[in-house]
């Protein structure tokens, strides 16, 4: 049973910022090599080492094209987890006047380059390895004006469950987050009829990502964290 992060390889794809920066920052803490990997990575390795405190390794990486995936892959080689935190630039707007080729460029984001990173970085992963998704509460709690969001997240879980079987023993897992800072004062507003009344600090969602990585008998699994949001 393997219940810690110390000595081993953690790559976070999507974590130059956001909830991918404060994955990144908890596996070093916990002991972890961490190795991030996203557009701006590789020009930006000593502000990312100032934000996390400790030293990590940098790799430039846009998920939506394949060829830069490949070479990503190549450069980083073999490691225990990989956590996929990419965000979709898309704005909420109401299904009938969402730009179709911007819904597919946050699917690409979001879903088609994780899937096809995937499908290739797997083959990297040590035994008792794991890998975890990023979906969103708004595939579970229909929000008005993110119907896109809605289904890139529903069909993220299903990936999820879908690669827990034909990836096996590999793990594979996803977290949902809700609301995270910093948002909009309407958002924070919104927020105060949740259970816990506010949104979540990027550093309060980055920890379920790190217990699904050191929980060895978890996969398939999708973690909510989202503060009650579903329930309001």
């Amino acid at each position: 049973m393997n219940d810690s992060l110390r000595g081993r390889r953690v790559v976070v794809v999507g974590g130059g910022s956001g909830i991918g920066l404060a994955v990144a920052a908890r596996a070093a803490g916990e002991g972890a090599a961490v190795v991030i990997a996203s557009r701006s990575a590789g020009q930006r390795h000593d502000a990312l080492v100032a934000a996390i405190g400790r030293d990590i390794e940098a790799v430039a990486l846009d998920v939506t094209s394949a060829a830069q995936t490949d070479a990503a892959l190549e450069e980083v080689g073999g490691f225990d987890h990989l956590a996929l935190c990419t965000r979709p630039e898309i704005a909420p707007a109401p299904f009938a006047e969402t730009d179709a080729e911007q819904a597919k460029k946050a699917f690409e984001t979001k879903f088609w380059g994780p899937y096809r990173l995937i499908q290739k970085a797997h083959r990297n992963i040590a035994p008792g390895g794991s890998i975890v998704l990023t979906t969103g509460i708004a595939g579970e709690r229909i929000f008005p004006n993110h119907s896109t969001m809605a289904v890139i997240n529903c069909a993220t879980e299903a990936l999820c469950r879908a690669l827990a079987v034909e990836l096996a023993p590999v793990r594979v897992n996803a977290v949902s987050p809700g609301f995270v800072a910093p948002k909009p004062p309407a958002v924070d507003a919104v927020a105060q009829r949740f259970p816990l009344g506010r949104v979540a600090a990027p550093e309060e969602v980055a920890a379920a990502y790190v217990h699904l990585m050191k929980s060895p008998y978890a996969t398939g699994t999708t973690l909510v964290v989202d503060g009650g949001a579903r329930l309001a």
